[in-house]
């Protein structure tokens, strides 16, 4: 799965995608955001997990927050991601139907914050 932060384009639309995945990668990150809604994760570095492809060092922090502060920018290329754990379900939630067989389109996870977070199969919406 890649993770890359789009820099270019308007500034209005800043986001973070994921694409270029397989059902297991897809399966692994809705269960992790499973493990962070329950508090079973208080927090995990995506790009450190096995099948996350960094594009250009793209790194991105996923925490369990009091609420839902979306993402923010802390560096060039560093990012973090929290969610209170209603907000984490909703997003395991979005997750199911990309880890079905034959799935196509794109879902946007995270729209809180300046930056947004976008799965896509293809890599476009």
């Amino acid at each position: 799965m890649k993770l890359e932060f789009l820099s270019e384009g308007s500034s209005d639309c800043r986001l973070i995608r994921l694409y270029s995945f397989t059902r297991p990668e897809a399966l692994r990150l809705k269960q992790i955001a499973g493990q962070l809604s329950t508090g079973e994760l208080r927090e995990i570095a995506l790009d450190g997990e096995p099948g996350i492809d960094p594009v250009c060092g793209c790194h991105l922090l996923l925490r369990l927050g009091k609420r839902d502060q979306g993402i923010v920018q802390l560096a060039p290329l560093r990012f973090e991601c929290a969610l209170s754990d209603e907000g984490w379900l909703d997003v395991s939630s979005l997750l199911e139907p990309f880890c079905e067989t034959d799935t196509t389109g794109f879902q946007w996870l995270v729209d809180k914050g300046a930056i947004s977070l976008l799965i896509s199969v293809k890599g476009t919406c």
